[in-house]
Parts: structure tokens; sequence; C-alpha cells
């Protein structure tokens, strides 16, 4: 007797889609035209990720861009106060209400999230993950609110930014098994208070708060295409409670493909630091890189995580902005020999992949993150939840917008290209 595992297996068969058959029923494979640029499947006035420009069907690189309502990110970062920190608040209330914020709205919306109050929190998970814990959360959220369920626009507004502020509450409380039922420092930024929360004290500088609030500034939103948000408008569509989106959300965002990245690059660097040293030569450089590209270093792959990206080619305006604060950070913590190989890895690659596939790429948000989160003392098993901090901000807009603008419930089609059985 077959158990049901073995079962399975000897059906595998049935379940494999011949990749050929996508071009023959000219089905978009991953929602990917031939030459890599997205199907369009939506309009948005939230933000735009802007990577190349087509003219007369033909693809050009360009250098990216990250826009949020009009405003591209560098310009966002760069025009934050030298002596103050509040960027992200500033950014999710332009992302939520559509406009950037007065003094006043500014302070209005800082004191709603920093100063809430959460409800009981069980820290008695059977799930190791930070991430599944948020999403179990996030449903309890729905179980407490008597008006979960309705599709009134001003309603569900308030119930992402209960979302948005509860959600660091959640994460930090799972993570530290520690209750956090409000901020330590509610009259601080979110920044400021994450890295209480995360090192257990307030002994931080003023520059590990800038580069912590720059870090949730360019992760707020990546327009309505990368694959949490997708999941999120889809579900969005069918007219459901927004905290069933928001989890959503979060479960795809758990994925090594998305949010999980930043872990992978960071386990990339451990293992090449352990076969060659913190090295800037080339050639050694370049020895690795060709070894993972061929499948013969680290996980076996053949991917240089943190390395290309769907849209950006040339460039990932969020990978600059952290670039740029991150080697002050390296040489203020003693660290300018790792940043170094770091960065000298950065370079042979995109000449490796060059050589090798014919094709510019750039370093994306992951590859220097996760390496900025180790700078500030985080762990790595809070890299994803923390991108899922700051990624809420643009659910919550995209949910609204799709709530008010686009009624329709999205339903795709798929081509059956199964066998039909004879019946007798």
């Amino acid at each position: 007797m077959h158990t049901l595992k073995e079962i399975y297996q000897d059906n595998e068969e049935r379940n494999f889609i011949d990749p050929s058959l996508y071009s023959r029923y000219r089905v978009k494979a991953g929602l990917r035209n031939d030459n890599g640029t997205g199907v369009k499947v939506g309009l948005t006035k939230i933000c735009d990720v802007i990577g190349y420009k087509i003219i007369h069907e033909k693809k050009y690189n360009i250098d990216g861009q990250l826009i949020y309502r009009g405003y591209p990110i560098n310009y966002l970062v760069n025009k934050q106060p030298s002596d103050k920190i509040y960027g992200f608040e500033e950014t999710a209330y332009l992302l939520i209400f559509g406009t950037l914020p007065n003094a006043d709205q500014l302070k209005a919306f800082k004191d709603y999230l920093l100063n809430f109050k959460m409800g009981p929190v069980d820290l008695q998970y059977e799930t190791p993950n930070i991430l599944n814990a948020l999403q179990i959360e996030v449903l309890k959220l729905y179980a407490k609110d008597p008006s979960a369920d309705t599709d009134d626009l001003e309603e569900r507004m308030m119930k992402g930014l209960k979302i948005l502020a509860s959600i660091p509450l959640f994460t930090f409380s799972y993570a530290c098994n520690k209750v956090f039922k409000s901020y330590p420092y509610p009259d601080r930024s979110l920044a400021e208070n994450i890295l209480c929360m995360a090192r257990g004290n307030d002994q931080y500088t003023f520059e590990e708060a800038k580069i912590m609030d720059t870090l949730l500034m360019v992760h707020a939103d990546h327009g309505g295409g990368n694959n949490s948000t997708f999941a999120n408008v889809v579900i969005s569509s069918t007219g459901t409670d927004i905290y069933s989106c928001i989890s959503a959300a979060i479960g795809s965002l758990k994925g090594p493909k998305h949010g999980g990245a930043n872990c992978k690059v960071t386990n990339m660097f451990k293992a090449m630091f352990h076969e060659v040293g913190f090295t800037t030569d080339q050639t050694t450089l370049k020895k690795i890189a060709n070894r993972i590209l061929d499948k013969d270093f680290f996980d076996h792959s053949g991917l240089i995580y943190g390395i290309g990206h769907a849209i950006y080619t040339k460039s990932d305006p969020r990978a600059l902005l952290i670039h740029e604060q991150c080697e002050a950070l390296a040489k203020s913590k003693g660290q300018e020999e790792i940043y170094n190989c770091i960065h000298a890895f950065e370079k042979v690659v995109i000449e490796v992949m060059k050589e090798r596939k014919g094709i510019d790429v750039c370093a994306n948000v992951d590859y220097y993150s996760g390496y900025v989160y180790s700078l500030l003392g985080i762990e790595s098993d809070l890299f994803t939840p923390l991108f899922a901090i700051s990624r809420t901000a643009g659910w919550v807009s995209h949910h609204l917008e799709n709530r008010q603008s686009n009624r329709k419930l999205i339903r795709p089609a798929n081509v059956y290209v199964g066998e039909m059985e004879e019946i007798k």
C-alpha cells in the first residue's frame, strides 16, 4: 500500500507545465513580457517604479527612479531636516493621504501612531516565524473589531492606521518575548522606537536613527506590481476586510524571492567572508562570483543575491540612498574592511554579469540593507519583519485606492493544457 506522499510523487508529472507552452499559448509566465517588462494589470496614483523606457517597442535602460505620489524618493529622503527624524511618518502620510503634511497634520499623524495603545498579545505561538505570527495578530484585530467588514472608506483608513501602528509592537513583542502594549518613547520617531525595542535600551546615535529612518522610507512602497502589494490588491478587489488583505500581503512578503531576500544576501556575505576573508582583490572576488553563477558556491542556486532587479537596470535609487549612509556607519563601527569588501564585490559582480550574460544589472535594495541592519545591532530574523513594518504604509494605501477606484473583481484567466480523459 503506497502512502499518500508516494502516490503524489508517482503522479507529479501530471502537474508539470512544459515552459514552452507559455509562448505557444501566448501566456505571460510570471506576468512578464518577453523583454522582461511587467504586464500592465492596473492603474495607480500612489507609486511609480522606473528603470527603463520603451521607444518604438525597444527597451532602453535608464537610471532608476522610485516615485511616491509624484515625489522622487531621493527628494523625500534628502529634504529631511538635519536635526530631526520623522521621514517615515511623513512618507506614510504622503502615501495614504496623497499629499505631504503640514506641521499640524504631521503632528496629528505621529501622535496617533506613536501614542497607540494595544490590547492583549499572546506570545505563545506554535509558529517559529515572526511573519506568520504577524498574520495571526492582524487577523485577531479583525476578531476584536465590531465593524470589521465595513466598506466605508474613512473607516477602512482608520483600521489601516491601527494595523500600521500595531505591527511594530507585535513584531518586537514576539521577537523580544516581552509585550509592548505601547511605544517606549511616543515623543520620538518610529525609527528611534524601533532601535530602542530591538536593542532593549535607548543607547543609539542620531546617525543610527537617521539611517533606520531612511530604511523605513525606501521600503514603504514599490508600486502596485510587487508581489505582496499585488496580492493585497487582488484580495481587496473582492471587497473583503482590510485585515484579511494585509495578512495576505505579509504572507507574500515572507517568501525568499520577495521580502526574505535580504537574509539571503547576509548569508551569502558570511559564506564569502569565510571562504576568502575581507578581501578587495578583484581576481579573488571574481572567482567567487563565477562560482556562485556556476552553482558551485553558497546555496548552489546560481543566484547572486542582492544583484539585479526586474525593473531597475542601471541603478536602484533605494540601494544608492542606503549605500550613501552605509559607508559612514561602517567606519564609525570599525567595519571599514568589511564594507570595502562588500562594495568591491558589488562592482565585480556587475562586470561578471555583463561578461557572462550580456546584461546590465545593479545592486538592489537588499544588497546593503541586511548589512546595515547588522551594523545597527539587529538580528537577521528581524530583517523581513522590518520590511513588513515599513511596507504596511504602502499596503494600506493601495487597499484604499482599490476600494475607491478599482471596483471590479480581479479575475484573470488560465489556459487549460491538461489532457481530456476518454470517458466510456
